[in-house]
């Protein structure tokens, strides 16, 4: 297996897990969709394995190219094994 890490937002955890997005706002529902898809682009999939327990604030990070401003982030892990 293959798995890489990326630092995003820590309160995409549910959505990104479980593919739930009751509660998220409109913009939000297309950042994490933007993600999604190049994911799926990049990998051929977005399957996220991990959400680490830990979480700080960064201005930067790998959800800022899709539009995400200075957040509390967390590493998520995925597993991105060519099928």
């Amino acid at each position: 297996m293959q798995t890489e890490t990326f630092e995003l937002p820590t309160h995409w955890a549910i959505a990104l897990n479980y593919g739930e997005m009751d509660g998220y706002e409109d913009e939000e529902i297309e950042q994490i969709e933007d993600f999604t898809a190049y994911m799926v682009k990049k990998y051929g999939g977005c399957w996220c394995l991990e959400v680490s327990n830990d979480r700080w604030f960064q201005h930067r990070h790998d959800a800022s190219d899709f539009g995400v401003l200075a957040t509390d982030v967390s590493t998520f892990t995925f597993d991105v094994t060519p099928e």
